[in-house]
């Protein structure tokens, strides 16, 4: 009775399993008024379309009453270039329910596979030799599940792997000495997978209770002013108390709403900062991102910049100022320069977050960082270089991996005669001195739309306190859709802490993620099950 259409090129076609929906095409709804049985016709029968995302968020929400349309056009949906690729789901409630799956190819991928370089070049011109040269070289964080570094390999062994309270790590590099015009080149290759990933964002209003207490050192640290965050300046003030009857996840998106409509994006030769914007109404991502950081701390929400490339179809690969807040015990990753709309908390996923926190000005947190033992105060030349490509021959859901590295077209670049010697297994990027116990109780198999919750028992076996968030990811085709629990796991705990997680259902096998981790995103905690709706 009701037929769910393509319309492609002008021509209309029925949508079935095969059928990929491109930029330029809507999705039509439409039925035949004499196909409808109207039996009581004064009921005025609705129609509750639902358009999901293949992260399980709802895009797009209408009520049809059928006798105003006849019928003939109930619904139509454009295919924008602003999708992500994937699998969407259209959902029809009311007289005539059904579901249906609609296949969109777009150019926005919801994960993606990269091949990140990184070099730095060392000339000592002195005359005398450098002593004891430890060079600190920034590698990309791991943010579960946003990034992951799957494997590392560089041209020296490092001697050890160092981070710091925002999460940030270094490769360590130590030379006896650097002698006199002696250039030394340091490279390492990341391979990393980024991601799109879809909050639970109900919930998070719903539970916006969690105690400050769990995390007293964030909250301190991360609501005060620092260079280019002017938290306490006045005018940072005065907008923020317009807010201040809103819920905090409500102040964010104010505050995002806020930058959108008052600021014109214009590129700058430098950083200037929130008040340079608030006073000129410009700026570029920069300015968006320390504003937006000094309006969440001004409101006592915890946030803080990171730095990121980013690819640009124009321009290719470039510097990005992005930022993070905090809440449920997890920092939220978020672009206050690009996010469009409130239907995900948005990170570009063709974009690779290099460090967090503050970087502007006189930040100890750089790229690169280098001490020696000579007492005089020696010049250095210091080069860096980074790329980032596709990694098109590695091929998600299998352990044995392609070895593209060597299919990199290197000829030309810094990156050309570097011999990648050296695998680190060794620092291993996922290792954690502590270790929580995560057993799920879930069914094989469950029935759509018949709601089911899964017992998760936690066991916290080390001698001390463990604070840390609950990430329940539901994995269909590599997307997440998450939800969050932060929660004090008392030491040595023979008793496991319970908590009950109600089941997101999706058609067809779901695989189910429990990760424990600490609030920069490192794991503690791993348990999966499987589950297939049917």
């Amino acid at each position: 009775m009701i037929d769910l259409l393509l319309i492609k090129d002008n021509k209309i076609i029925s949508i079935n399993s095969q059928t990929v929906a491109q930029i330029g095409d809507s999705i039509l709804v439409s039925g035949k008024e004499e196909n409808i049985p109207f039996v009581q016709p004064r009921k005025d029968p609705k129609l509750h379309i639902l358009l999901m995302s293949p992260i399980g968020t709802i895009i797009d929400s209408c009520q049809v009453r059928l006798n105003e349309t006849g019928l003939q056009q109930v619904y139509n949906f454009p295919i924008t270039e602003d999708l992500f690729s994937g699998s969407y789901v259209m959902q029809i409630d009311g007289e005539f329910k059904r579901r249906d799956k609609i296949n969109i190819k777009t150019n926005m991928q919801l994960l993606n596979r990269w091949i990140f370089s990184y070099g730095v070049n060392i000339t000592n011109p002195n005359n005398v030799p450098l002593n004891n040269f430890v060079l600190d070289v920034m590698i990309p964080p791991n943010i579960s599940p946003i990034q992951q570094i799957t494997k590392l390999i560089s041209n020296f062994k490092p001697s050890k792997l160092i981070s710091d309270k925002d999460g940030n790590r270094w490769l360590r590099f130590s030379f006896p000495q650097i002698d006199p015009n002696e250039t030394i080149k340091i490279a390492y290759r990341a391979f990393v997978i980024t991601r799109l990933i879809a909050y639970d964002i109900t919930r998070i209003k719903n539970e916006e209770d969690v105690k400050d207490d769990l995390y007293p050192e964030t909250y301190s640290i991360y609501t005060k002013p620092e260079p280019f965050i002017e938290s306490t300046h006045p005018s940072i003030l005065k907008i923020v108390q317009k807010f201040n009857s809103y819920t905090p996840l409500g102040k964010i998106f104010a505050f995002l709403k806020f930058i959108k409509n008052n600021f014109d994006y214009i590129p700058l030769d430098g950083d200037f900062g929130p008040i340079f914007a608030l006073e000129n109404r410009y700026g570029d991502c920069t300015e968006f991102a320390t504003l937006f950081v000094s309006l969440c701390r001004a409101a006592k929400i915890p946030a803080r910049l990171t730095t990121s490339i980013i690819l640009n179809e124009l321009e290719g690969w470039e510097y990005h100022s992005q930022a993070e807040f905090f809440t449920k015990g997890i920092w939220f990753p978020i672009d206050p320069t690009l996010q469009q709309d409130i239907r995900y908390l948005y990170r570009n996923p063709n974009c690779i977050i290099l460090q967090r926190g503050n970087t502007l000005g006189d930040s100890p947190t750089r790229e690169i960082r280098y001490r020696y033992d000579n007492i005089e105060n020696l010049d250095l030349n210091v080069r860096t270089h980074k790329e980032a490509v596709f990694d098109k021959n590695r091929i998600v859901g299998k352990v044995s991996e392609t070895l593209s590295e060597k299919k990199l077209k290197d000829k030309g670049s810094f990156f050309e005669h570097v011999s990648w010697n050296f695998s680190i297994p060794s620092l291993d990027l996922e290792q954690q001195e502590k270790s929580i116990e995560i057993k799920a109780i879930s069914p094989e198999t469950a029935p759509i739309h018949k709601p089911f919750s899964i017992p998760v028992h936690l066991y916290n076996r080390n001698d001390e306190d463990i604070i840390g968030t609950l990430r329940v990811s539901f994995v269909r085709g590599g997307i997440y859709t998450s939800q969050l629990y932060s929660m004090r796991l008392n030491e040595n705990s023979h008793e496991p802490k319970m908590i009950e997680i109600p089941a997101t259902n999706f058609l067809g096998s779901t695989l189910i993620e429990l990760i424990f981790q600490d609030e920069n995103g490192g794991k503690i905690g791993y348990e999966q099950k499987k589950i297939l709706f049917q």
